[in-house]
């Protein structure tokens, strides 16, 4: 008789704990479907949106042509009445289609040569053309000559910094941006942050260019150009160095 008990307690036991390890699996199982879903769900929401809009490069539609930034500014133009408005914009993600539309902002503007629109925005002068040809955008960026005394370089990095240039030769249709300077007996600093140099359209290493001559292209903003200034003219802003010779 207590060998029958003892048979019957022991199977009660195990039934009562498969009982409840099923119970227990159970939830386990529908967490696991929850965090099968949760974790899709997370996917598709952390998966980057397909239409996400591309900004394209500043364009106004005038007279049934497109006009893009060029990124420099146009130092020909320093006052004068513009010739007219952009009034319409356009999303940043299209080019305009219509004329008076802009993809930036609201804008005045002026025709400048053959393919080129000055764009008179934020107090600025910029320079607008239908194509991408350095050789004729060149003229409308404000440029000096001079010959390559010393290369500044880093301590540290050793990386070209700074160019000090003399016998400078300034066009004249941008003197007026060296104030009263009329003669550049003094060198002219240029600072090299982000600056193409090159020869040729082809880059070169700026501590190779010393005793060279070279043209500098830069924004038409220069420091220390006071007369009394004892300083030398400092170019902070250069597009880029090109090597003559």
């Amino acid at each position: 008789m207590k060998k029958f008990l003892l048979i019957l307690m022991t199977l009660t036991i195990v039934m009562s704990a498969f009982a409840c390890q099923k119970q227990n699996d159970a939830p386990n199982e529908k967490s696991e479907a929850n965090e099968t879903n949760e974790s899709s769900e997370t996917n598709e929401l952390d998966e980057p949106d397909r239409t996400d809009e591309v900004t394209l490069i500043s364009a106004v539609m005038v007279d049934g042509e497109l006009y893009k930034d060029t990124g420099y500014i146009n130092n020909l133009v320093k006052c004068g009445t513009m010739d007219g408005k952009i009034e319409k914009v356009v999303p940043t993600n299209e080019f305009p289609k219509n004329d008076g539309e802009s993809n930036f902002d609201k804008c005045e503007y002026q025709y400048a040569g053959e393919g080129f629109l000055t764009v008179y925005y934020e107090g600025k002068y910029l320079l607008f053309s239908t194509g991408d040809i350095w050789d004729e955008t060149k003229k409308y960026v404000a440029n000096f000559t001079g010959t390559v005394e010393e290369v500044a370089c880093d301590e540290d990095t050793k990386d070209a910094t700074m160019l000090r240039i003399k016998d400078i030769d300034v066009p004249e249709e941008f003197k007026y941006i060296f104030g009263k300077n009329t003669e550049y007996p003094n060198p002219f600093l240029v600072k090299l942050d982000y600056v193409d140099v090159h020869n040729d359209r082809e880059r070169i290493d700026p501590k190779e260019i010393e005793g060279k001559k070279v043209r500098v292209y830069f924004d038409g903003k220069a420091h220390n150009t006071e007369l009394e200034s004892s300083a030398l003219i400092t170019i902070d802003s250069a597009y880029e160095v090109e090597v003559l010779d």
